[in-house]
């Protein structure tokens, strides 16, 4: 086959800067960032304008992070004139996240718009199960355990990698 000129690949076509759908999509970047990415409609934002009047212009736009596991709440302020993605940070890794765009009113309550799916994040570990349907190589397996070390130092590490009977050195 023919290797295809960049040129030619995009020649007329151009990604929309809207869709004209209300959504919020969040994603997992790793353990402890998520992205999110929205589009509110003029027909949404005119919507929840009537329903609320002068309070709906007097309030704060926010992303509000719901940490499903924990019931922890966190608020982010976002332009919404500006920008229609965000990367934020979170807490703890292997949770699950879901995120709403919304307002928060003078008086303090707040108003979602749209709400997104939920994501969990990876976990910031190695997993302890080794399930034995599914063998590690013996090369794989020796760089795993060289983590599961108890009770030496470093040197009597070194010392002991050939010997996987050693004592303190964990092996299945």
């Amino acid at each position: 086959m023919h290797r295809l000129d960049r040129q030619q690949l995009n020649a007329g076509y151009t990604l929309p800067a809207t869709y004209g759908a209300d959504r919020i999509v969040v994603l997992p970047r790793d353990p402890y960032w998520l992205f999110a990415y929205w589009e509110v409609t003029p027909d949404l934002a005119e919507r929840f304008h009537n329903e609320y009047g002068g309070a709906w212009t007097a309030g704060e736009n926010v992303l509000r992070i719901y940490d499903n596991d924990a019931g922890s709440i966190k608020d982010i302020v976002v332009n919404l004139s500006e920008t229609g993605n965000w990367h934020f940070n979170v807490e703890s890794s292997g949770h699950s996240y879901h995120v709403q765009l919304g307002k928060v009113l003078a008086d303090g309550r707040f108003i979602a718009m749209l709400t997104s799916n939920a994501v969990r994040t990876p976990r910031d570990s190695l997993s302890a199960v080794l399930d034995p349907r599914w063998k590690m190589f013996a090369f794989w397996q020796n760089r795993y355990f060289r983590y599961m070390v108890v009770g030496l130092s470093s040197y009597e590490l070194f010392d002991h990698t050939e010997q996987p009977e050693s004592k303190g050195v964990y092996r299945d």
